[in-house]
């Protein structure tokens, strides 16, 4: 994570002025929350780490403007260590539990929201100006603790009294006010707020504020129902808390969460409903006499260059003559900030929007050699870029990218009666179609339909492709030849066939030999097999059969589960096993070998695991089938790899494989997909992009080439960037997609032996 600081240039334009990361200095797995406060010369952000060990890191501006990180506000005494590997410890570092702060320039308040360490509550912490750091005074002690109800995802301050918010007690959310006693210094819990007349799930306390000795309170609503923002008022005298009216939309609507950030100064506040206008997404904004009163509506601030799916106004920032407000599903899920300076007739200018990198864009026409170790934008080595084609040109639109971005899994088809080579590109809505036969000058056919969901892994076989996804996509057939026709592309296909039997799956095995598909991680629908090896014959591609079920007792995020697979036709060395059909799966916590020639009685042949294992994820075997090469998704990311990690696997006897070795690249970053073909191993590994491996030597591989498909800083151990590569057209073209930023035509300049 990072943060990013702007400062306006000449002709009141913003540009990027300092980059802070959480990498700087941290330990492996560590990150920013996105909450920070700036209390004086000092910006605190909300740490993110998976432990809860840190509040905040503390940064500061020296001398020439550049930020620095000075210190570490820690939660937990000594060093973190690490618990037991489970789905509990995956989640932790999936999503770490986060950080809330604020401050009034003497004081900061600290949370751990949720998570292993929700118990930390909420802190305060007064500057040591001795010191020049940050010191624990008090902890908060409250009376009605109700599991993880979010407690300190949102926090106030304004002197002696504390708002925090639990958006998730009870049946609508709370808000607790604490109060210090000026003689003793100790912090006590005096109220709860909270609202009886708004429907459950309204989350009440997503945010708060106060406005002088009035509490602002943020209830966005649901789904049915519209937000609102509550105002309550202390006497002082008693410490009794009353509602008081508070500012409201007229034009509201159900769904808008209006209330879900807030924003005050002065006499001018801002509110955001970042559901409004079917997900662009508003801010409303009020006005009030300098005298005090009420606040009233002064219409909202300029959307321009918004659109559906952005949801403007998830975060707000208000000072003097500058607004920011954070419209997160910007940039095909990116997220970007409107920025807005204050007109001369005092209203506010259109904004200007900051991107977190400037918009790709398409290149094609002719290849970009690799040259000096760029192609264009991207860093490479020994990797040509034939073309690229971003998520626009895969007719994805701002605002449709989901958690790893706008693209996922890619494969490729060759016409057998033209010889035209097509990229088949997974993404939200279905599988997109793009003729890459001339690879510098792509053309994107169209869109595969999976009607409300996606096309998440995709495989052909027999002219036809098969994907899954999420939904209830089950797993779809599409006859290939249908795509030779097209006449005026962009076009639509319905799908030709689907199987019912599951309704979704995390990833999809097929072996074109037998005519068996393998849907795994599978869920809803008919008999999941427990997400493991769910088998359909597909030797009829159009009417795909329930033909078995195999489950194993390895897994993590549940038992049983597979994550991804290889199933083979066997003709490698065991001659015990030659002509049956064998499945290598990754089930997450051991590669499980299964022998599945029988589809009603499979029988699982070895488990093999290893030193270091955090999370297997997916492998493949060498043509002679001989060896197998198998990545961990989550070693370098918990610090149990110190960089990318392939473990190589002799599995000559099928009932016991061999780690021979491990091959360390040369990044930090996460591997995901890879493949092999001939003496190459084509490796996706997200942040660092597309890497070529020479496995001439098959048990000491040796890099040869990469493309880094993900033009920013660093290549940290993290999702996002090159999800998979697809090396098996005849014309040596390598397809890769990178989730975030679309789809690259590749050719590595050494080129593969076959």
């Amino acid at each position: 994570a990072s943060v990013y600081v702007y400062r306006t240039a000449a002709g009141g334009t913003w540009e990027l002025a300092d980059r802070l990361s959480s990498a700087d200095g941290a330990a492996t797995g560590e990150g920013f929350s996105p909450s920070m406060t700036l209390p004086g010369r000092d910006l605190l952000v909300g740490a993110g780490d998976a432990e809860g060990r840190w509040g905040a890191h503390a940064f500061r501006r020296g001398a020439t403007g550049d930020w620095g990180r000075v210190e570490s506000v820690a939660l937990i005494e000594g060093e973190a260590g690490q618990g037991e590997w489970n789905y509990a410890a995956l989640m932790q570092i999936m999503q770490p539990p986060a950080r809330a702060v604020v401050s009034d320039g003497n004081r900061v308040l600290l949370a751990v929201v949720g998570g292993p360490r929700r118990g930390v509550g909420v802190r305060v912490f007064q500057r040591n100006s001795a010191l020049e750091g940050w010191v624990q005074q008090a902890r908060f002690e409250r009376t009605e603790i109700e599991g993880n109800d979010r407690y300190g995802a949102s926090l106030a301050l304004s002197g002696d009294v504390a708002i925090v918010g639990a958006p998730e007690h009870g049946a609508s959310g709370a808000a607790y006010a604490f109060v210090r006693d000026s003689r003793s210094g100790e912090w006590r819990q005096e109220s709860i707020l909270s609202a009886t007349d708004v429907a459950p799930e309204s989350r009440f306390g997503v945010t708060v504020a106060f406005d002088g000795d009035v509490a602002l309170v943020g209830i966005p609503g649901t789904a049915e129902t519209r937000g609102s923002v509550r105002a309550y008022s202390r006497d002082p005298a008693t410490g009794v808390w009353t509602e008081e009216r508070g500012p409201s939309s007229s034009d509201g609507s159900a769904g808008d969460r209006f209330g879900a950030s807030l924003a005050l100064s002065g006499n001018e506040l801002l509110i955001g409903a970042p559901g409004a206008r079917e997900g662009t997404g508003s801010v409303h904004r009020f006005v009030r006499s300098l005298s005090g009163g009420d606040w009233r509506s002064a219409g909202g601030l300029p959307a321009s260059g918004a659109e559906s799916g952005f949801s403007l106004g998830s975060a707000l920032a208000l000072d003097g003559d500058v607004a920011v407000a954070g419209a997160p599903g910007a940039a095909f899920g990116r997220g970007q900030a409107a920025v807005y300076s204050r007109a001369a007739d005092g209203g506010w200018s259109p904004p200007e929007w900051l991107s977190l990198t400037s918009d790709l864009s398409l290149i094609a026409g002719e290849e970009v050699p690799c040259a000096e170790g760029r192609a264009e934008r991207f860093e490479c080595s020994d990797v040509d870029l034939l073309a690229f084609l971003p998520l626009d040109e895969l007719g994805l639109r701002p605002g449709a990218g989901g958690p790893l971005g706008g693209v996922s899994d890619v494969w490729g088809w060759t016409d057998p009666e033209t010889r035209r080579e097509y990229a088949l590109v997974g993404r939200r809505g279905g599988a997109g179609i793009v003729d890459i036969t001339n690879p510098s000058s792509p053309r994107y056919l169209g869109l595969v339909l999976a009607e409300g969901g996606s096309a998440q892994d995709i495989k052909v076989y027999a002219d036809h492709a098969f994907f899954i996804g999420s939904g209830n996509t089950g797993m779809a057939v599409f006859d290939l030849s249908r795509i030779s026709s097209v006449g005026n592309p962009p076009v639509t296909w319905e799908i030709d066939a689907r199987y019912g039997g599951i309704a979704a799956a995390h990833n999809l095995v097929i072996d074109t030999e037998s005519g068996f598909a393998y849907p795994v991680g599978a869920t809803g629908g008919g008999d999941t097999c427990g997400g493991g090896l769910h088998m359909i014959d597909i030797r009829e591609p159009l009417n795909p059969t329930f033909a078995g079920c195999y489950t194993d007792t390895e897994g993590l995020i549940w038992q049983g589960r597979t994550h991804d697979g290889q199933c083979v036709e066997y003709v490698g060395p065991d001659e015990d096993y030659i002509g049956r059909e064998v499945c290598f799966a990754s089930n997450e916590t051991a590669l499980r070998i299964v022998d599945v020639t029988d589809k009603d009685a499979p029988v699982p042949l070895a488990a093999a695991t290893y030193p270091g294992m955090a999370y297997i994820h997916q492998g493949w075997l060498t043509d002679d089938q001989r060896y197998y090469y198998m990545n961990d998704e989550l070693d370098e990311l918990t610090g149990l790899a110190p960089t990318t990690r392939t473990l190589v696997w002799d599995v000559a006897e099928l009932d016991d494989p061999v780690l021979v070795n491990e091959y360390f690249g040369p990044t930090r970053a996460t591997d995901h997909n890879l493949y092999i073909k001939g003496d190459r191993m084509y490796q996706a590994n997200y942040q660092a992009g597309f890497r070529v491996v020479d496995i001439s030597d098959r048990e000491n591989p040796e890099e040869i080439g990469y493309f880094d498909t993900t033009p920013y800083d660093g290549n940290p151990p993290t999702m996002g960037g090159a999800f998979s590569a697809y090396p098996f057209f005849e014309s040596g073209t390598v397809i890769v997609t990178s989730s975030q930023e679309g789809l690259f035509i590749l050719r590595p300049a050494r080129r593969p032996v076959f």
